[in-house]
């Protein structure tokens, strides 16, 4: 039989387009049109899997994740000293040297909250109608760690999200999970968000992924794509 693939990336495109009230975050009717309008198109285009120019914000995530790992494989070189991070060699700091002081800041202190491990792990679980899968950011003993650079957090911003969930799944020994934020526009300021494995992880997770495929199976507009693009490999 074959399995659907289910990424965060496809869930959280479908959150944003089925659960979200616009017309709650924009005042202005048109404002709130207008996002519901690109954010259909968004779900369209993850849906036949469309590729897209890296945005700006997508790309100053990228770069900020990559200081991150390259300070957290550092530690021992570099050093925060009165408004600005020190390196003892900047050679060893060429990502991080893209970085304006402030988020060279925020950087150094989510390096130091998720330390040493082992970056980019693909996790994967296969159930009888799904291909769950996922590739983490940082993994540390008992703790996978998700690094987030975001213009704006409040708490609980990840709590809709599968992605902690479809993450316990593919590394079953692992209980414990941070999304670790970075989140302002100019002075970004660190948030940890904690989630620890429920005995009911799998049963909750299916339960959120069933809802989001019967969703897409009741538009043929949508069905269709998902069809075409997101059979799990080999099936």
């Amino acid at each position: 039989m074959a399995k659907f693939l289910i990424t965060p990336s496809l869930y959280n495109s479908y959150l944003w387009y089925a659960d979200t009230d616009f017309n709650a975050i924009w005042e202005d009717p048109e404002k709130a049109e207008e996002a519901e309008k690109a954010a259909y198109q968004d779900w369209l285009n993850c849906l036949n899997k469309v590729k897209t120019p890296t945005t700006e914000a997508q790309q100053k995530g990228i770069n900020f994740e990559n200081a991150v790992e390259e300070m957290s494989n550092n530690l021992d070189k570099v050093r925060f000293d009165g408004e600005e991070v020190v390196f003892a060699n900047e050679t060893d700091f060429m990502l991080t040297s893209i970085l304006d002081k402030a988020e060279q800041k925020a950087a150094y202190e989510v390096a130091k909250i998720v330390g040493k491990g082992l970056w980019q792990q693909t996790l994967m679980k296969e159930t009888d109608k799904y291909l769950l899968y996922g590739r983490s950011d940082h993994i540390a003993g008992n703790m996978i760690n998700d690094i987030k650079r975001t213009g704006s957090y409040e708490a609980g911003k990840y709590l809709k999200s599968i992605q902690h969930q479809i993450y316990f799944e593919g590394a079953e020994n692992i209980e414990h999970f941070r999304y670790v934020i970075a989140a302002g526009k100019t002075n970004p300021s660190v948030f940890v968000e904690y989630y620890h494995k429920e005995p009911n992880n799998l049963e909750n997770l299916l339960g959120k992924v069933d809802l989001m495929v019967d969703f897409i199976k009741s538009v043929p507009e949508f069905y269709a794509p998902f069809k075409a693009n997101w059979i799990a490999k080999g099936e």
